[in-house]
């Protein structure tokens, strides 16, 4: 029978037990997602209207599954609401930059903070034999900093690519609607744990929008790694 925060349970009715009933076993937070390791890497969502029978709740061996919680996960969104947080955050970031590095100006999204475009974007040598400078955008997922941007974009009209990851479609779940406008996206994909971004009040201590556009200097920079 199932183990459920360290306990066996053993009275599971011939019915079986709805998932709801495991919830409330759990204890689960409003902030924390409950589940079934069946163990190894199998893990299954619990299903509050589902109906658990002993079956159920024994992995291939026959032996108890574990009844768990985890933090919760959300997919990084674009175009969404954004915590005043995030908007005032993302503001503080953008002025920052454009101040110190952009000095020609650039274009930004004060309502919503979902993005910004350097007009001028001055490009790494390999790219000089198809243009000098190119616009630029950057998008902000609704989650950042807690997420950061996924990827880039560069105007469609582009003539070429220095380095092949430009791409007139958005994978990684990138946002899409600039596709629609002119903007062609180039990969750049973080793994999972790899941005640290600090505290609000520490946002210099931790990966900001510093830190990617470091990184988006790197990959341009780069002959096709």
């Amino acid at each position: 029978m199932p183990i459920i925060n360290g306990r066996r349970i053993d009275n599971i009715p011939p019915e079986g037990i709805l998932g709801s009933e495991l919830y409330k076993e759990l204890g689960a937070r409003a902030d924390r997602r409950p589940i079934i390791h069946r163990g190894g890497t199998r893990f299954e969502a619990i299903q509050p209207g589902k109906r658990y029978t002993a079956d159920d709740l024994r992995d291939r061996q026959g032996r108890p599954v574990k009844v768990e919680h985890i933090p919760d996960r959300t997919k990084g969104g674009f175009g969404g609401a954004r915590s005043e947080e995030s908007r005032q955050l993302i503001t503080l970031q953008v002025f920052d930059i454009a101040e110190k590095l952009f000095k020609q100006g650039v274009d930004f999204d004060e309502a919503n903070a979902d993005w910004m475009v350097v007009p001028q974007f001055r490009l790494p040598p390999n790219w000089h034999h198809i243009t000098p400078e190119t616009a630029l955008l950057v998008t902000f997922p609704t989650e950042y900093p807690a997420l950061p941007p996924i990827g880039f974009y560069m105007k469609a009209d582009l003539p070429g690519s220095a380095n092949g990851h430009l791409y007139r479609q958005a994978y990684h779940e990138a946002w899409k609607a600039p596709l629609e406008h002119g903007w062609i996206w180039y990969c750049v994909y973080l793994n999972g744990g790899a941005w640290q971004p600090a505290p609000a009040r520490m946002w210099r201590r931790g990966d900001n929008l510093w830190t990617y556009f470091m990184l988006i200097q790197e990959v341009l920079g780069s002959s096709g790694d």
